[in-house]
């Protein structure tokens, strides 16, 4: 009857060390799903967060520069280059503009963005407004430039609020891949702990299929 004990355990020994590749190839599944998740958390962060961060810095620098030259313009009296001047940094801020909407806005910042576009458009109209006033009044001249600078402050208000998005988003992001190394790290604790002790239940039956064997009388030999 020894073969009768023999095949329990192996059998109860194959079973246990099925588990462990099941266990094995799971967490190998949960580990590649883990690292594309990751990928695609670092790709937002750099494609999303920081290339837009800079887009918002340059489109601040060119907002803060266009208004510059719409004060000297107006203090000094000297408007001739003005125009050109304009145009080159409104074409800087369209294409800025036109970078940043190919990303992949929150609801919050698609709000803020599209608020953001009407006020590049409004601000042109009165920088246009302006120009045209060039030869009127004093008075005329200087209500523009206020409706100019009232039109600014609302531009860079949103710009900013743009701004604290990327911040928010970028904490998110970071937060979420801490979470996936974290539940990786508690997995592989799991399933270290798992084989350890399946490997010890493995022994205990080799060493329970030997003792088992050997409480069996062995024939004598025949002379």
């Amino acid at each position: 009857m020894k073969w009768v004990y023999s095949i329990k355990h192996k059998t109860r020994a194959a079973l246990l060390l099925g588990v462990v590749l099941v266990l094995v190839l799971a967490k190998n599944l949960l580990d590649s799903s883990h690292v594309s998740q990751l990928g695609s958390s670092f790709a937002a962060v750099y494609e999303d967060r920081l290339l837009v961060e800079s887009y918002i810095y340059q489109l601040s620098e060119h907002l803060h520069e266009k208004k510059m030259l719409v004060e000297q313009s107006y203090h000094t009296g000297q408007q001739q280059q003005l125009p050109q001047e304009l145009k080159a940094k409104n074409a800087a801020i369209l294409t800025l503009v036109e970078a940043y909407g190919k990303t992949t806005l929150t609801h919050e910042e698609a709000q803020f963005f599209k608020a953001f576009t009407q006020d590049i458009d409004a601000m042109q109209a009165l920088e246009n407004k302006y120009l045209a006033a060039a030869g009127a009044q004093e008075q005329v001249k200087l209500l523009v430039k206020e409706q100019l600078d009232a039109q600014h402050r609302l531009t860079k208000g949103h710009l900013s609020q743009l701004s604290r998005i990327q911040v928010a988003e970028g904490k998110r992001l970071n937060d979420e891949s801490k979470q996936i190394i974290a539940g990786s790290n508690i997995l592989t604790h799991f399933e270290l702990a798992l084989v350890v002790s399946l490997g010890v239940m493995i022994q205990m039956l080799v060493f329970a299929s030997k003792s088992q064997i050997s409480k069996f009388p062995q024939k004598p030999m025949l002379n």
